[in-house]
């Protein structure tokens, strides 16, 4: 995840959630009592599927990172639901999941979010960004040239913010009104929150995923990160 330069290194999993049931009860044999419980309350089967996948693929990922068997890694939660490692390990990682398909992002010493998220070309999305994001967001939405351009630019904000709310283990609402994107044709941007509600510097990108979905990766600090695509195995 490093390679001696001053970029910060962010491993990046792509994970299908449409497992057959064997894997379902595979991963599930790994999953804490925590999380066993927390997928046996999700109402329908397909969610339930969904979360067994994601959360036991984040143990099999976080494993190999550290050499341990994934049935033994202790996670907490934060205050607003980031998730972290017991102990003193400088892994740093975050997960995200909509639909068939979840993301996980693992780095080092420095704090991640990543979110992903399904178009939805037909949400009132220019209402949404008039009302809650900065002016110059709203202005980007309103000026798409049709409903889907529109909802894949409001996707494209939002996921950026939401990014940055995880990386810095925020809540959603206090990063509504961050600015998450520039003129400037660049990598990343540099992301700060003037109210200070979110302190720190984030570098927020683009991470390319399948078509109909949109995602963010955001890091701490202002250089733009490199980012590696990994599969499972």
């Amino acid at each position: 995840m490093t390679d001696g330069s001053d970029a910060p290194g962010v491993d990046v999993w792509p994970v299908p959630l449409d497992g057959p049931p064997a894997t379902v009860a595979t991963l599930a044999r790994i999953l804490s009592e925590g999380e066993a419980e927390r997928a046996d309350r999700c109402r329908f089967a397909n969610d339930r599927r969904r979360f067994v996948i994601a959360h036991g693929a984040l143990r099999l990922i976080l494993a190999g990172c550290l050499d341990v068997p994934p049935e033994e890694l202790r996670l907490w939660r934060g205050r607003h639901g980031k998730p972290r490692l017991a102990g003193s390990s400088d892994l740093r990682f975050n997960l995200s999941h909509s639909g068939e398909l979840a993301l996980v992002a693992v780095t080092r010493h420095q704090e991640v979010g990543v979110d992903v998220d399904r178009l939805r070309p037909g949400l009132p999305v220019e209402a949404f960004a008039e009302r809650f994001f900065p002016a110059s967001d709203a202005r980007f939405v309103a000026a798409a040239a049709g409903p889907t351009e529109r909802a894949e630019r409001f996707l494209r904000l939002w996921t950026r913010k939401e990014a940055v709310v995880k990386a810095a283990g925020a809540r959603l609402a206090q990063g509504l009104g961050l600015t998450v994107l520039t003129d400037a044709d660049t990598d990343a941007d540099v992301v700060r929150d003037p109210s200070g509600q979110i302190p720190g510097t984030w570098s927020v990108c683009d991470v390319p995923v399948p078509d109909g979905c949109l995602a963010a990766l955001a890091v701490a600090g202002s250089t733009a990160p490199r980012i590696s695509v990994r599969y499972i195995p």
